[in-house]
């Protein structure tokens, strides 16, 4: 058997002693589930991508070879919220222009006594 790299695979698999492959397979089974969280929240397609960059340097007939490794998974949607604006240019979570409502415990006894049984 030849010592020789022949394929790109064989190349990733010896590539810092085999480190990169196994941070490439975390990286593709993280983007997977990146993924698929999109789409639970509601996202009818959900994309993502793995880029390799490699550098290569010869040097008296060595060469050093350095990867990097990026991922972009999908942007989840943040939820939203709703404020008015006041006259003093303040936000608010209640909107001013609509009254309070004069709301009572039904529960709370008003003036009665029980008895129990």
């Amino acid at each position: 058997m030849s010592d020789q790299v022949r394929s790109f695979g064989t190349f990733i698999a010896e590539v810092e002693d085999g480190e990169l492959h196994a941070d490439l397979s975390r990286a593709l089974q993280n983007l997977i589930g990146e993924l698929h969280e999109g789409r639970a929240v509601g996202q009818a397609r959900a994309t993502g991508t793995l880029t390799i960059k490699f550098d290569f340097v010869l040097a008296d007939g060595v060469v050093e070879v350095r990867a990097d490794i990026a991922s972009k998974t999908p942007k989840r949607p943040r939820g939203r919220s709703i404020f008015w604006a006041t006259p003093e240019n303040n936000l608010t979570r209640r909107n001013p222009r609509q009254p309070d409502l004069p709301f009572r415990d039904v529960n709370a006894t008003v003036g009665a006594t029980r008895t129990v049984s």
